[in-house]
């Protein structure tokens, strides 16, 4: 069979070396880095073939395909300034024909490597055969995608398109890494420092903002200037808020674990930056839950937890008494628009008002969220609630189909128990459905994608796990027993 002698190929000696690299620790940490170069540099094309290549080497030759999480979390962030669409660079260059018909062709080419591994090379597991969790809300919020708007006077063919581009956007990779992921211990380690990897990036690229693009002007921070070529303030508020219990898991799991604690007070602290009210407010709240859970459970470095949060209440403090005036000054955004709705309260309104208007399926996701609102590219403009959007959207039976998913995931929680790996992956999904009570997040791929595979990683999340290698026990000792040779070492230099 040819996936035997693709099997074959991968024993060779230099093989291995390349794989134990994309199964390590070093791999996510160098494709953040060619990330951040094609965003400064606008080098999208060739980091976009890099990403499929390295993609299709995996499907090929890759036992275990969680390395493929890597692009999953990372990759829209090697988008760049100087091809922007938005304001204020409203670059044309993704709607170049050139450039079009280059993502099509390695579109094409990612699509055919993961259908082969699925098909050809699955593993022990399979999701149309198997048990799994979500089945049937998988099955229910992909009807209601492609109904969104069915009868509706104003449905259009567009709808239907959309609504098949957010069914495999939510549970395409489900469904892959369902069939293709090797159930193995140190998953969530590798996981946590995929996040890490990114959220290093965020920082840096929010550094460039303000070493670069004139984000502080008369004193202020500029919101309209916090932008990177992947997103508004908002969306990089969001995903460093959803990103954050990578750090707070490290800190439990990783030898020196306080520096990963520290670590996620300094992104939250970034958060602040980004002007966006509901990423403050919700990686708040997550940074408080996860700060007093880490405070009260047996970890090495519980005592310096500890100290450290009553070093950082009483910093804080100090700070805001002696820099008031400044602080005020430079996030004026924060304190002129205090806790005002900027409008959702009426589109909240307008949301209900179309979901009475086609109570059954909606009016569809390109019907204008209020009258006057245009859309402004392929998305259209949410209605900054998640509910109110599946209502609005996709009818009763879009709201019913979501709800489901939502049940079925705290079933997944509660009886299955909440092991740290589990709370790892069940924080990050809290996180995301938080956010989208005021900023409909969820309907961008990029987030949808992270969203279902992190639904996968909660269900197979072990009741309870054996420390793995590398791993810091509750004695503060480093487990080394029972892992592979690759993972050894590549935990070694974790530490």
């Amino acid at each position: 069979m040819l996936k035997d002698k693709f099997i074959a190929v991968a024993e060779y000696p230099a093989m291995k070396k390349v794989l134990a690299f994309f199964d390590g620790y070093y791999y996510p940490a160098v494709y953040a880095a060619l990330a951040l170069i094609s965003s400064i540099f606008g080098l999208e094309i060739p980091f976009f073939i890099l990403t499929v290549l390295a993609a299709v080497f995996v499907c090929l030759f890759a036992k275990d395909t969680r390395s493929l999480f890597v692009p999953v979390a990372v990759m829209t962030m090697g988008r760049s300034w100087k091809h922007a669409s938005f304001a204020p660079y409203n670059s044309d260059f993704m709607s170049r024909p050139y450039v079009i018909a280059v993502l099509c062709v390695l579109g094409a080419v990612a699509f055919a490597a993961l259908l082969w591994r699925v098909i050809v090379w699955r593993g022990e597991h399979n999701f149309f055969k198997d048990k799994s969790a979500y089945k049937w809300s998988i099955v229910a919020m992909t009807a209601v995608l492609l109904l969104n708007g069915v009868f509706y006077s104003g449905w259009i063919a567009s709808d239907l398109l959309l609504g098949l581009l957010y069914a495999v956007s939510f549970f395409g990779l489900y469904i892959f890494f369902f069939n293709t992921l090797e159930r193995r211990e140190g998953t969530a380690r590798y996981v946590a420092v995929v996040l890490f990897a990114a959220l290093c990036l965020i920082l840096l690229q929010i550094g460039w903002i303000f070493a670069f693009e004139d984000a502080v002007q008369g004193g202020s921070i500029n919101k309209d200037r916090i932008i990177t070529g992947w997103g508004v303030s908002n969306n990089i508020g969001a995903r460093i808020a959803i990103y954050l219990p990578a750090c707070f898991y490290m800190s439990m799991k990783f030898r020196r674990g306080w520096i990963f604690y520290v670590s996620g007070f300094v992104f939250f602290g970034s958060i602040f930056l980004t002007l966006s009210r509901t990423s403050v407010l919700m990686g708040a709240i997550a940074l408080v839950c996860m700060a007093v859970y880490l405070s009260i459970v047996k970890t090495p470095c519980r005592k310096f937890i500890r100290i450290f949060n009553i070093a950082c209440v009483a910093g804080v403090i100090v700070l805001a008494a002696i820099f008031w005036d400044k602080i005020q000054e430079l996030f004026a955004v924060f304190f002129e628009r205090g806790v005002d709705d900027s409008g959702r309260f009426e589109i909240w309104e307008s949301g209900l008002k179309n979901f009475l208007r086609a109570p059954v399926f909606g009016v569809g996701f390109y019907e204008p969220i209020m009258p006057g609102v245009e859309m402004i590219g392929m998305f259209p403009e949410m209605y900054h609630n998640i509910f109110v959007q599946m209502l609005a959207s996709c009818g009763i039976v879009g709201f019913a189909a979501f709800v489901f998913q939502i049940v079925q995931f705290a079933h997944v929680v509660f009886r299955k128990g909440v092991t740290v790996e589990r709370l790892f992956f069940v924080m990050v999904i809290l996180v995301i459905l938080a956010t989208n009570l005021l900023d409909v997040h969820l309907f961008l791929p990029t987030i949808s994608v992270v969203y279902s595979v992190f639904l996968l990683f909660a269900e197979l999340a072990p009741a309870k796990a054996k420390p793995s290698e590398g791993e810091v026990s509750e004695k503060g000792e480093t487990v080394r027993e029972g892992s592979s040779p690759a993972e050894e070492g590549e935990s070694a230099r974790a530490e």
